[in-house]
């Protein structure tokens, strides 16, 4: 009964494929570069995406893994099914796990496309669980070398996040085929079916999670890293005299910062927030689990309050403050500023002010030329009217001297008659000797 009711949950929970949340893809922030990894890392890339955060058909995907671990932004998530097949394994007997790809001649206990296909989170859950035996034999003959670089980067995480003790303690790299042999445990007729009774409970558990109103707030987004903050939560417990440590890349703050709230709206993970303390201060909480290390926080930056991803060490990856600072709120808005700011105005407000204050003067050099033309326009016509009225005392001196012009011009006119009638009299008298 147990093994039909495990094949009757796989087959209701079953998802074929991973999800893309395109809004946490890095390629919707302004960067210099856009990102094109999963395209390019997955087998079926031109067939899978019109773009890298835009999916055309989800039927030639295998669901390998391989965009989910090589996405820097972790918008893309892995299915249940994938979630489920690699962490499986922490639950077995066996004390070591041998993990290796479709091409090792070896018998592992869990085969892959490629070794590369399982994110860092998922090997680092395995490794706090179980010892690791990574079997890189074929590594040396495999000619595809984005996946060859994934597993570098996802190896020296790993060394980052444990350190080289401990990495070293839970991981053997075997590069030839005779180191770390494969040793398969026989189970007794118990055993067997404890483990098929083991593996319907836990099947039977996972679809209720899945139901509405049984699942917790921090199940919502369930993926290795939320399952390796659990298991790193439930080491601190069981040893809090000695707790491990673990190496997280967290934002750096400076003391610039201001909280201003751009990393925090920058992040779509959720993973930075601000807390306003009694005292008046605000410091800025990252999760660390949450945090997918993408380094968007810094690029939306623009005051250099951010330095950068930082390695940390931390005992659990839980909610961790990493900066305070006391808030200086603009004086029209109540934005934060900085504390030096001009004014004590948002740059908003200031460019606000600056446009009001030219208004102003504006306003004023008008209403300044209004005046002069107002008075310009007033002393003309002052003019204008005393010129009206001196216009009627000079015509009565003009009419007077206008009946004497013609009786000069008539005896002009009389003389000149005259003067020509003697001289056509003289001329008509003979000349007597």
């Amino acid at each position: 009964m147990g093994f039909f009711t495990r094949a009757a949950m796989d087959a209701l929970m079953k998802t074929t494929h991973p999800e893309i949340n395109r809004r946490q893809c890095w390629n919707l922030h302004p960067h210099r570069k856009s990102c094109t990894a999963c395209k390019d890392i997955c087998p079926y890339g031109d067939q899978i995406f019109t773009r890298p955060n835009l999916v055309k058909d989800w039927d030639p995907c295998t669901d390998c893994g391989l965009c989910v671990s090589v996405c820097r932004s972790r918008c893309i998530s892995p299915s249940p099914e994938q979630v489920e097949r690699d962490t499986s394994a922490a639950d077995t007997d066996n004390d070591t796990i041998w993990i290796g790809c479709e091409k090792s001649a070896r018998k592992n206990s869990m085969v892959r496309a490629c070794i590369a296909s399982l994110s860092w989170e998922a090997l680092a859950y395995l490794a706090l669980n179980k010892k690791i035996v990574l079997d890189l034999t074929p590594c040396g003959e495999c000619e595809n070398d984005t996946c060859a670089d994934q597993l570098r980067a996802e190896l020296t995480r790993l060394v980052e996040f444990f350190g080289e003790t401990m990495f070293e303690a839970r991981f053997t790299l075997a590069y030839e085929p005779d180191e770390a042999p494969y040793h398969v445990k026989e189970l007794t007729r118990r055993e067997m079916f404890e483990q098929v009774g083991h593996g319907s409970k836990s099947g039977t558990k996972q679809l209720l999670r899945m139901l509405p109103g049984l699942r917790a707030d921090e199940d919502g987004g369930a993926d290795f890293r939320l399952l390796l903050h659990q298991r790193t939560r439930q080491l601190k417990a069981a040893m809090p005299d000695n707790p491990l440590h673990y190496g997280c890349y967290l934002p750096s703050f400076t003391d610039k910062c201001f909280a201003c709230g751009k990393c925090e709206k920058a992040c779509r993970a959720g993973a930075l927030k601000q807390e306003d303390l009694p005292d008046g201060q605000t410091r800025m909480v990252v999760t660390p689990w949450k945090c997918s290390e993408c380094g968007v926080c810094v690029a939306a930056c623009s005051n250099k309050g951010l330095d950068g991803m930082k390695l940390r060490q931390l005992t659990t990856l839980g909610p961790v403050s990493l900066h305070k600072c006391t808030k200086t709120l603009c004086k029209n808005c109540g934005k934060p500023i900085a504390p030096d700011s001009a004014g004590g105005l948002c740059s908003v407000c200031r460019i606000k002010e600056r446009t009001k204050q030219r208004q102003e003067e504006a306003r004023a050099r008008a209403q300044k030329l209004k005046e002069e033309r107002e008075a310009k326009k007033a002393a003309e016509e002052a003019a204008k009217a005393a010129e009206q009225a001196a216009a009627p005392a000079a015509e009565p001196a003009v009419e007077a001297a206008a009946p004497a012009a013609p009786q000069s011009v008539a005896a002009m006119l009389t003389d000149e008659a005259a003067a020509a009638a003697g001289a056509e009299t003289a001329a008509a008298v003979p000349k007597t000797d």
